[in-house]
């Protein structure tokens, strides 16, 4: 018996299905393909955009990059020739030195990035881990440079420069004197574009400090309250139109130092110490000093003292947390030069050493010192030594 043929029309149709399916199947592999073209893309952003600062640090400052040295070799100990008043400036992986004609960027190995003759009558540094910023104190010049390049200039017309300080990324808070009032602040951002200003009257500017994102700005001032000198801390919103957030006193204390770490504010001053929350402003602790403060570092959650008490022929160092509640506390010599924190290790430098102790003021290492030193920093793995006429090194 002869199959009949199938029908054209249930063919065509079989054949407008078979083309429908396959279209689908096509834009489905497309769209599966684009998705995971977007996936990759999104993966390989996420990380550049986490580590930006870093990835594309060596592009900033690129075209004003400082090609002069005075110095082609590297490695130490690095010679001082024509002897000033030199200031260390340590960063992460390298560190500056300025003389009263030169700023010099050095890398952790001693090699010598650039030398700059910045002109300035009375130079003055401050530096954070990536930045240095000099600017001429009485003057009104000041600059911002990372280690190979000069990134911005900046100007300050009608009015003198007291201080600058900076932040933990580039954000710079230029205080100065002159006209109707006794201080004004400045804040630029990193590339020099002005941000906020604020006036004072009558009060006396100390210290600068901002938030980790740079949205607040925490100033110190001395200011006088019926008669009796006080310090004023005060919190201030620069993102939006600089409202103050709040403001606590502290009576009888000149502020020393201010430092900032994690939601923790602390006033170090000639009398006390005192630790306040960063949101609310509520006093968290204080203390007060059993001697005379010699040095301290309290620009992280370690706030360490050196006090003379009088009471032997040694000096004492005392650990505080952010309580401002003794946690430790050690005898040391008498010929305490300087005492400084990195990270969770305290370093004390005397005439004839550098002892290095733990975040509970335990010793882990002393290091004799073959000469006298001014001044040290940690950089990398390394301490510097400033001395007369040299810049030594020893292994942490």
């Amino acid at each position: 018996m002869k199959v009949p043929d199938k029908n054209p029309l249930e063919q065509q149709n079989n054949d407008i299905n078979d083309v429908t399916l396959y279209r689908k199947k096509k834009k489905k592999a497309k769209l599966i393909r684009n998705l995971v073209i977007l996936l990759v893309i999104v993966a390989a952003a996420v990380p550049v955009w986490i580590y930006r600062d870093t990835i594309f640090e060596p592009l900033r400052g690129i075209a004003s990059r400082i090609q002069t040295t005075t110095d082609e070799t590297a490695g130490y100990p690095i010679s001082l020739t024509g002897r000033s008043d030199y200031s260390f400036c340590a960063m992460n992986d390298s560190f500056a030195l300025l003389s009263d004609t030169y700023l010099y960027s050095y890398n952790e190995n001693g090699g010598q990035n650039f030398a700059l003759q910045h002109g300035y009558v009375h130079p003055m540094a401050v530096s954070n881990s990536k930045r240095v910023v000099i600017y001429d104190k009485g003057g009104h010049d000041f600059s911002l440079f990372n280690r190979t390049s000069e990134i911005y200039k900046g100007n300050i017309e009608d009015e003198v420069i007291v201080s600058v300080f900076l932040s933990s990324s580039e954000h710079t808070a230029v205080v100065t004197s002159g006209g109707r009032y006794s201080n004004v602040i400045y804040v630029y951002d990193g590339s020099g574009k002005w941000l906020y200003t604020q006036r004072f009257i009558d009060d006396n500017v100390m210290q600068v400090a901002f938030s980790d994102d740079n949205r607040y700005l925490y100033v110190t001032r001395v200011t006088s309250d019926n008669g009796d000198i006080v310090t004023k801390l005060s919190k201030y919103d620069i993102s939006g139109d600089g409202t103050e957030l709040w403001s606590q006193t502290v009576s009888d204390c000149v502020s020393l130092s201010l430092g900032l770490s994690g939601n923790v504010i602390t006033v170090t001053g000639d009398s006390m110490a005192a630790t306040y929350n960063t949101d609310s402003g509520e006093l968290i602790g204080n203390y007060s000093y059993p001697g005379t403060v010699e040095d301290f570092d309290t620009s992280s959650s370690l706030k360490v003292f050196v006090f003379d008490d009088y009471t032997d022929d040694g000096k004492k160092i005392v650990l505080l947390s952010d309580k401002c509640e003794m946690t430790a506390s050690v005898a040391v010599p008498a010929d305490v030069k300087q005492i400084k924190v990195s990270g969770n290790n305290i370093f004390v430098m005397t005439e004839s050493d550098i002892t290095r102790y733990d975040s509970t003021l335990e010793q882990v290492k002393k290091t004799l010192l073959a000469d006298s030193y001014s001044d040290f920093i940690t950089v990398g793995g390394s301490i510097l030594l400033m001395g007369y006429d040299a810049v030594d090194s020893i292994s942490l």
